[in-house]
């Protein structure tokens, strides 16, 4: 690998490492009603029977949820490997370590494919109904 190769790879893994602490670093604490990234080390409770979906042994569960238009849908990563919650392909939840619980209300009916970006063999589908 030539000398050029290897300073664009060391500048690659420099600006990935400065976003994914500024992605850390930048995390909400208010509600503010919409769909913001409201991770937080497991301190968000996850209320009684409020849908929930666990990602552990790389895998989504349930694999199928139907909720209501706007109802909150709790997504939790419960092992140590880094997950996303991406929704229709966009990643919504950045990364999530273990106990990282993200919100997320889904804005109208339909279905939506959820998988993770860095495995993807995960793979739910959460229906919303009005």
């Amino acid at each position: 690998m030539n000398l050029f190769k290897l300073r664009r790879i060391g500048l690659a893994v420099a600006v990935a490492m400065l976003s994914a602490t500024l992605a850390s670093a930048c995390g909400g604490s208010g509600d503010d009603g919409g769909n913001a990234d409201k991770r937080s080390g497991g301190t968000i409770e996850i209320p009684e029977g409020a849908p929930f979906v666990d990602q552990d042994n790389l895998k989504f569960s349930p694999t199928e949820l139907t909720v209501k238009v706007g109802e909150k849908v709790y997504f939790k990563n419960s092992e140590t490997a880094l997950h996303t919650v991406d929704v229709e392909g966009e990643n919504v939840s950045g990364n999530m370590k273990k106990n990282d619980v993200f919100v997320f209300e889904f804005p109208s009916a339909g279905a939506y494919d959820i998988t993770c970006a860095y495995h993807p063999q995960m793979k739910a589908k959460i229906t919303a109904v009005d």
